[in-house]
């Protein structure tokens, strides 16, 4: 796919260079006989192409090292983003568990726990708290309050 065709136009690229770094070596086998001026003027020019043969034999040695890691990373992630996804399900899940508690517990509170009437309190408590023991949580709640202050 384009993955293939990026490494065989890369591997065009490689041969092509290979290409012109040889010649570049063939003539930087030239006889000492032109040492001159011009001489170190070649050497110097040479250089960068020596560099670009020996980035690219290093390239070539570890394409293969990177394209067995790429493959690694393609034949895991699936198990990866499986194990992602059920652990952010549990999360959710969690959190819906805390927020329906945390409002049960809020309006319980907000509209029953100010009523005077035990018997509207009753209702109040059927009606909007979760628990049949409300008052017990009521009297809990009243305890930890007063003990906080």
């Amino acid at each position: 796919s384009d993955m293939q065709r990026a490494i065989s136009s890369f591997s065009s690229f490689k041969m092509m260079a290979i290409v012109v770094v040889l010649l570049a070596s063939s003539v930087a086998c030239l006889p000492q006989e032109q040492q001159g001026p011009l001489g170190g003027l070649l050497s110097a020019a040479l250089l960068p192409l020596r560099a670009a043969g020996s980035f690219l034999k290093a390239t070539d040695d570890t394409a293969p090292l990177v394209m067995d890691s790429i493959q690694e990373i393609r034949d895991i992630s699936p198990l990866i983003l499986g194990f992602g996804r059920a652990f952010l399900e549990t999360q959710q899940e969690k959190t819906e568990e805390v927020m329906d508690t945390f409002m049960d517990s809020f309006l319980c509170e907000f509209r029953c726990k100010r009523k005077e009437n035990p018997t509207q309190r009753e209702k109040c408590n059927k009606k909007f708290c979760k628990n049949e023991n409300t008052d017990d949580i009521n009297n809990e709640i009243d305890e930890r309050k007063s003990s906080s202050l």
